[in-house]
């Protein structure tokens, strides 16, 4: 039994073309490059989204920029 999902995507003919040129240059398959691509984009995203809400933490306490060192030290003691 399958364990992964297969989906199909529409490409530009000249991003098909950079994505098969880069998979074989890496020697690797255009669904593995595609994975990490999409694994990088899901952290970015999530590190997007944290540093979002840090901010609005940060507002909501009245934590300015130049406060955070001096927080983070005192955490680390």
């Amino acid at each position: 039994m399958r364990t992964a999902k297969v989906i199909s995507i529409s490409l530009p003919p000249d991003m098909n073309n950079d994505i098969q040129e880069l998979a074989r240059e890496e020697r690797r398959s255009v669904s593995e490059l595609m994975r990490e691509a999409l694994r990088q984009y899901i952290a970015l995203n999530t590190w997007k989204k944290a540093q979002k809400q840090a901010r609005k933490a940060a507002k909501r306490k009245n934590i300015q920029l130049e406060d955070i060192e001096h927080i983070i030290d005192e955490g680390r003691k």
